[in-house]
């Protein structure tokens, strides 16, 4: 990969553009932060998907293969963190808006357990309509950025969206723009790891010929556009007005392993065994930390 300026903490940051086809990926390394992302010159907006291309019951299906209890017990230790970071909002309910929020299980789990007032956003049509027939919750359809939101609330969460936007500098500024003075956010992003160098070692060494995880980690067209470190994610945030910024890498594997192994296409013999590896591992807790969550305040 070929190292560029960071764009998170240069003065006039590159964009995070569009990835139209697997032969012209071009990922980059940071010389400063150690951030990996996609070069392209095209850049596009956020797409917004209608129930015929994504129905309800498609996304549900996707939902389904999430591994049991991890979604949980995160948004648990994350919205408990939330709670007591803002403290005494002056409302009798604390507003939080969630980006990107699926099928709304975790603002169900933020309204029913620690009693915030909920609401957030999708671009898939069919998420929406799940959100309101499942828990009925109310998301507004559509990007960030069209739907105007200035000083509204105390708490902002982002479950693993920012890696997936061709834009991240504007996502976040837009969050900040939403949340009220001293209001807190937290999300989840994909974490560059020491495997994740060596496997773009590998995928050079071997002209792209290995490569089949290197780009499954980022690839553009849907997927992720950009693997944060924690010196870059702390560098974007705080160029972009955020303060007190912690971040912290976690093992946790959201889709089960079986799913996850099914998107890298291996043989069909080798994909239980290597399930059956890989779950050993993330119990053992020696698998790589690939997500980290990162809490940070408006300034």
């Amino acid at each position: 990969p070929r190292r560029k300026i960071s764009p998170l903490v240069a003065p006039n940051p590159m964009t995070l553009p569009r990835v139209v086809a697997a032969p012209k990926h071009r990922p980059a390394t940071t010389s400063q932060c150690h951030a990996q992302f996609l070069t392209h010159p095209q850049i596009t907006e956020v797409e917004v998907l209608s129930s015929d291309e994504i129905s309800a019951e498609d996304y549900e299906a996707w939902v389904n293969v999430k591994r049991e209890g991890v979604g949980e017990d995160a948004w648990r230790e994350a919205t408990a963190w939330i709670k007591e970071a803002i403290g005494d909002s002056g409302r009798e309910r604390p507003r939080l808006y969630d980006v990107g929020a699926g099928d709304g299980g975790y603002l169900r789990l933020a309204r029913d357990e620690f009693g915030f007032d909920v609401t957030g956003n999708e671009v898939i049509e069919g998420a929406v309509t799940l959100a309101r027939q499942q828990y009925g919750i109310e998301l507004e359809l559509g990007d960030l950025a069209g739907l105007g939101h200035r000083d509204e609330f105390d708490a902002v969460t982002l479950w693993c969206v920012l890696a997936h936007v061709p834009q991240g500098d504007d996502l976040l500024s837009n969050v900040r723009a939403m949340l009220r003075p001293g209001g807190v956010v937290f999300l989840q992003t994909p974490h560059r790891t020491t495997v994740d160098a060596i496997g773009n070692r590998l995928k050079a060494a071997s002209r792209g010929r290995l490569s089949t995880v290197p780009d499954r980690r980022l690839a553009g067209q849907g997927h992720h556009r950009i693997l944060h470190t924690a010196a870059s994610i702390t560098a974007q945030l705080e160029r972009l007005g955020f303060v007190d910024v912690v971040v912290e890498p976690r093992l946790r594997y959201s889709l089960t392993s079986r799913a996850y192994l099914m998107s890298l296409n291996p043989p069909g013999w080798l994909l239980r065994p290597s399930a059956w590896v890989l779950d050993k591992a993330i119990s053992s807790r020696v698998a790589p930390r690939i997500v980290i969550d990162v809490r940070a305040r408006k300034a």
